[in-house]
């Protein structure tokens, strides 16, 4: 699987830390669900993800050097941890 879209589902709960074992993963949106709690650091495996949508959730966490391939990211790469307050902080 290279991309998983799964936004506005109504998903609860926290992320599961399974989607981390997706190495080719390149697309993780699950913005605007009723997701609470951390990111996973088993993200921080992630190597190939590129583009995060994580916004309009309840998050809590902060992103310690999580998701090298999104905090070192070219044009093409995107992380939206936010929408309309900020609920992830990158460090």
């Amino acid at each position: 699987m290279v991309d998983l879209l799964i936004s506005n589902n109504m998903l609860s709960g926290s992320i599961p830390r399974s989607l981390s074992r997706l190495t080719n993963l390149t697309t993780l949106d699950l913005f605007g669900n009723l997701l609470t709690g951390l990111i996973p650091l088993e993200f921080s495996d992630s190597l190939k993800l590129q583009v995060l949508y994580l916004g309009k959730n309840q998050l809590s966490s902060t992103i310690p050097r999580i998701l090298p391939s999104v905090r070192k990211a070219k044009p093409t790469k995107q992380a939206n941890l936010f929408y309309d307050r900020v609920l992830c902080l990158l460090d």
